[in-house]
């Protein structure tokens, strides 16, 4: 594994496409998410939990967002279907509402993406396909992707490889090995490893660092994959 932090690799690593994750990885989404939680708990009767322990529970879709977080709040261990079901229509209600109001994007996005202008590139994430839509029109990012691929287009989502290789196709890349899934937690470098990808792991998002040790390369900065990634298309420069 390569610490881009501590050391530059002997070579670059040769790449054709570009995959992304979304929360912690292009935007930090992390308020509006504890906002949305929040808003649907009290709705519940129960309390808020904030956003360091939301942002605990966010990266395996909105349903497991909702089980995790009422269970955290107290609604119990044994919830039916049906009262998860109401609870997550609720949190996507809120959400709808508030997915843009501190939601930015993280330093340095737009400038790898541009750099990286030639790739084609999508965005593999576990949220819901019209929320990450909503978002990446919403700062301005959409045009650089070619599709988004989300946690309701497949019936699987990370860690299961079948969302990276549908992100893969419609990069048109038929060489898993000549494409890089990005993303800040276990679930997107699982994802890309079983998908034969070159992982790579992002330290300033919703995980620790300690939690993408199986990642091929980790940086704290995005800025650093132009210095680690080769891309067989040629980008633009950085300003």
């Amino acid at each position: 594994m390569v610490e881009a932090s501590q050391a530059q690799p002997a070579h670059r690593y040769r790449v054709r496409a570009m995959l992304f994750d979304l929360d912690g990885t292009l935007v930090d989404s992390r308020r509006d998410l504890a906002t949305a939680l929040a808003l649907t708990l009290c709705d519940l009767g129960l309390p808020p939990l904030g956003v360091e322990v939301t942002t605990r529970l966010v990266g395996d879709g909105a349903r497991w967002l909702i089980e995790r977080g009422l269970a955290a709040a107290g609604a119990g261990p044994a919830l039916s279907d049906t009262f998860v079901s109401e609870a997550l229509e609720r949190f996507k209600a809120h959400y709808a509402r508030h997915l843009l109001a501190t939601t930015r994007a993280y330093p340095h996005v737009e400038a790898v993406l541009e750099y990286f202008a030639a790739l084609p590139k999508a965005v593999v994430t576990n949220k819901p396909a019209g929320f990450s839509e909503t978002i990446l029109q919403g700062l301005g990012l959409r045009t650089h992707f070619v599709a988004v691929i989300g946690g309701d287009t497949l019936p699987e989502r990370k860690p299961h490889p079948a969302p990276v290789q549908a992100g893969l196709a419609a990069c048109g890349c038929v060489n898993p090995a000549e494409a890089v899934m990005i993303g800040d937690s276990p679930n997107d470098i699982r994802a890309g490893r079983a998908a034969g990808t070159l992982t790579c792991g992002v330290t300033y998002g919703f995980r620790a660092s300690s939690e993408l040790t199986e990642a091929d390369i980790l940086v704290d900065d995005l800025t650093h994959l132009t210095g680690l990634l080769q891309p067989i298309a040629v980008g633009r420069t950085l300003p």
